[in-house]
């Protein structure tokens, strides 16, 4: 049976606490100590401070090298999550395992197979860095695939390396682990911000990105990675909403408010534009939302033939509805990939729209055939940036 040591915290404190949340116990195969495992998920600012608590008992407790696994799925937010860490311990060590990948072993273009990362290597420089010896760790450059150079990495004067990857838990790492930490998003939340990410780190098209994730990263997710997450001590939901990091997002005002075409023309410039569109929308209900309180639908939009993907947050004041927004264009082919993901067709609707157009302001009435409603919205252009206005 394990044995079982406090957290060093005075028995007076009270229950529930969070920090009570954490007690130490000896492995079964060595004389080192781990922490009991939490049950619950934490949230992301909760799991970090038991995070750092784990880390600080830890050391404490265990002599040399204190290794952190810390995995999840691609854009679930480990590498915020590190730095955050990094912050506030500025003595630690961190080794991200995509600087391990091997180009020669990509297949298909998936960059999320196991076998691309280099064992080899990273087995090597973590018993090196448990020696005392400061270690050469790769660099990966990911626009052009391939490993550029070394980096020096000296022993941390902490004693703490935080080893950050999808495959950080993996069964190859985990005999070595004294602390195994997962982070997970949604499946929607975690789609934008990797769309986001590879948009400014690798350079590809959002396009190419979303068939990346549908065709190769969501089933490695689900047969390598997710099996691995469950091996946590500590478990970590981000809910982060990635709208709040767009760069040069879209803001459009929507109100329900009937106003007429009378009363838009004198807010225009005299020489505006005034056309008619008609547009298909798609909405999409993402994996396990539930479509009576969902917020977060993904949209497809198809006018004149051409297909654009809209990521969206609603925000709601009444009478009106802020929707951030961030718009691809894609083909209809995507379609197929997003439902493999778990996104689901909820709607499609129909809308006309009488738009109203100058160099300051865009004003669209809109009518919904299915659901026999109308909208106006409104969005101001300011130095290529959108924000909210009101007539």
């Amino acid at each position: 049976m394990a044995q079982d040591t406090s957290s060093g915290e005075s028995n007076h404190q009270k229950p529930g606490l969070l920090k009570d949340q954490i007690r130490l116990v000896k492995r079964k195969d060595s004389d080192r100590y781990e922490i009991a495992p939490i049950q619950d998920p934490l949230s992301f600012e909760k799991g970090f401070f038991i995070v750092i608590r784990a880390c600080q008992l830890l050391a404490q407790k265990n002599d040399g090298l204190i290794l952190v696994g810390l995995a999840g799925p691609s854009g679930a937010g480990k590498t915020v999550f590190t730095e955050k860490i990094l912050n506030f311990m500025p003595g630690i060590a961190v080794i991200s395992m995509d600087n391990y990948n091997d180009s020669s072993r990509i297949i298909d273009g998936n960059f999320d197979d196991p076998r691309l990362t280099d064992y080899d290597t990273l087995l090597s420089n973590i018993h090196d860095l448990k020696a005392g010896k400061q270690v050469e760790t790769p660099i990966y450059d990911f626009k052009s695939s391939s490993r550029t150079g070394y980096r020096t990495l000296e022993f941390p004067s902490s004693r703490i390396v935080v080893i950050e990857g999808i495959y950080a838990l993996s069964e190859k790492l985990r005999p070595l682990l004294d602390l195994r930490v997962s982070v997970r998003g949604g499946v929607h939340f975690d789609l934008v911000k990797r769309v986001l990410r590879d948009i400014q780190r690798a350079g590809q098209e959002p396009e190419e990105i979303i068939h990346q994730i549908s065709e190769t990263v969501y089933p490695m997710y689900k047969a390598f990675i997710e099996p691995d997450l469950q091996t946590a001590l500590i478990k970590i939901i981000n809910k982060f909403n990635p709208f709040t990091g767009f760069q040069s997002p879209t803001y459009i005002l929507k109100s329900s408010k009937i106003v007429t075409v009378d009363q838009i023309k004198p807010v225009m410039l005299e020489e505006h534009k005034e056309t008619m569109e008609q547009t298909y929308d798609i909405y999409l209900l993402p994996p396990g939302e539930d479509p009576e309180s969902c917020q977060s639908y993904l949209r497809m939009r198809n006018k004149d033939g051409k297909y654009n993907l809209m990521f969206e947050e609603w925000v709601t004041d009444s009478p009106f509805v802020i929707s951030p927004r961030i718009t691809f264009e894609v083909s209809v082919r995507l379609l197929g990939g997003l439902m493999a993901l778990g996104y689901t067709i909820a709607a499609i609707l129909k809308r006309s729209s009488h738009v109203f157009s100058d160099e300051r302001v865009c004003v669209k009435i809109d009518w919904l055939e299915q659901l026999n409603r109308q909208y106006i919205q409104m969005s101001v252009h300011v130095a290529s940036r959108c924000f909210p206005v009101s007539l």
